[in-house]
């Protein structure tokens, strides 16, 4: 309305449900006159749209150029690439959604043109990256910390107890300034090494895949002095192919990267003064009178590992308890890695959905999806120490099948088998356990649950089953 740039994070590809006001304000009166107390309801749409998209579509309204009226800025943490609510159950009430998507925007932009005394100065809201400091005599200072959106010094007050704004007027006077990150992987030709260096891209932190080998430590040397890194990430290491029965016959091998190269790298790190993020195992404890399974009692990060069944496991619990001795090192331990990538042979899904039968264990595990980006804000936040990398809560190897049946294929099959009969078709034996995730939870509320992750990041977003009307 302004003729200002309307500023979109990221590539702007994010997906999101819009509904109109009135649609939802019809979905509070059916869930109050029809919904049962103690019960919740979500209130959404299956017509997803892009953010990109929805902007276009604002531009052609106002009769703007897309091109010259749209201005990519660095994507925000935590941006999820999709929201979606299933709102079956509100159906179920009655209720569906009556305003398609371009008479609702075309309702709503003549809402906000017929009435600008309601809504007043909303410049704020074109910051991309709003910082706020409290400032001595009550006034709030907004740092957008990036781009410098709008006509220079603009302030605004709403009534006599709110506080007054300023915009800083130019990117000199802005402060405190953006840090610069610059990340060294090692791990390139690894899934998640892989993984951390697309994340990087998105979200436009410069990083470089380091070429050094780890029991080299002139290589890492040079690596760092070359590269100049803020942070290095170690996603290298031997799991073994086709899976860790392969360290059973490869123990030298084994050892020459899981301890003596992680322990190699974390030292030059400590040396040039750097943060080591190290992808690490909860494949190290297994379920015990004190950590039953289906107690909901899971291990800690002070707890000493008790699992020594295979000969992967052991080097992975001996590095872990010599790297507690470096205080520049924060340790992430994964378990059972999932991602959406339902066609990679290391997703656990992928695995277990090609084998002739599964056990049926309830296990803590890892939805890459949620929680590489959140690997990616802890070095920021220079996190230390021993952390349990998983999402709260355990699922079972029947729950997840289940669940592929529901969203992917709905004639899947499997069976199953005992640990006992499993122990007859493998060389090692298996981790199975649950972690305390309440250490993560705290530094990261939002981080979800195991079966919501799962279906929120790797279900939906691959559903090939017709949604249910």
């Amino acid at each position: 309305m302004q003729g200002k740039i309307l500023p979109i994070h990221g590539d702007g590809t994010n997906v999101r449900s819009y509904l109109y006001c009135e649609d939802v304000a019809e979905a509070f009166e059916v869930i109050l006159h029809k919904g049962e107390v103690g019960h919740v309801y979500n209130i959404g749409t299956k017509r997803e749209r892009r953010v990109i998209d929805v902007a276009k579509d604002i531009c052609k309204l106002f009769r703007m150029d897309p091109e010259s009226s749209i201005q990519f800025v660095e994507n925000r943490p935590f941006n999820d690439q999709r929201y979606f609510l299933d709102d079956e159950k509100l159906k179920n009430l009655g209720w569906s959604e009556r305003t398609i998507w371009e008479e609702g925007l075309k309702k709503t932009i003549q809402w906000y043109t017929n009435n600008p005394n309601w809504w007043g100065d909303v410049s704020g809201a074109l910051l991309p990256h709003p910082r706020m400091l409290m400032m001595p005599g009550g006034i709030e200072r907004h740092f957008d910390g990036a781009e410098n959106y709008g006509s220079g010094n603009s302030e605004f007050t709403g009534n006599s107890n709110q506080s007054k704004m300023l915009v800083p007027p130019s990117r000199s006077s802005r402060s405190p300034q953006k840090p610069a990150f610059k990340f060294l992987i090692y791990g390139r030709t690894g899934w998640i090494g892989g993984l951390l260096g697309k994340l990087c891209e998105k979200q436009g932190i410069t990083y470089e895949y380091g070429k050094g080998r780890l029991e080299d430590r002139s290589q890492l040397v040079a690596d760092i002095l070359a590269i100049k890194p803020t942070h290095v990430f170690n996603a290298a290491g031997l799991t073994g192919r086709p899976n860790v029965d392969w360290c059973e016959s490869h123990k030298t091998e084994t050892i020459r990267t899981n301890v003596a190269g992680t322990l190699n790298l974390a030292d030059v790190c400590r040396e040039h003064g750097l943060l080591m993020m190290n992808f690490a195992t909860g494949c190290i404890f297994e379920y015990d009178a004190a950590h039953p399974e289906g107690s909901g009692i899971g291990f800690k990060e002070e707890d000493k590992p008790n699992f020594t069944g295979s000969f992967y496991s052991k080097t992975k619990a001996m590095v872990e308890e010599l790297l507690k001795e470096y205080d520049n090192v924060c340790t992430l331990r994964v378990r059972m890695p999932i991602s959406s990538d339902l066609n990679n042979p290391r997703n656990f899904i992928t695995k277990i959905s090609r084998y002739n039968k599964v056990v049926n264990i309830p296990n803590s595990m890892t939805i890459l999806d949620e929680l590489l980006p959140i690997s990616i804000e802890m070095a920021k936040r220079n996190l230390r120490g021993i952390w349990n990398f998983t999402n709260p809560g355990v699922v079972s190897h029947n729950e997840i099948l289940e669940m592929y049946k529901k969203y992917i294929d709905t004639d899947f099959k499997w069976a199953n088998f005992t640990l006992e009969e499993q122990a007859k078709v493998i060389v090692a034996a298996r981790s199975n356990n649950e972690m305390d995730a309440s250490k993560l939870k705290k530094e990261f509320p939002e981080l979800l649950s195991i079966k919501e992750s799962l279906i929120k990041y790797v279900f939906e977003p691959n559903r090939k089953t017709p949604l249910s009307n």
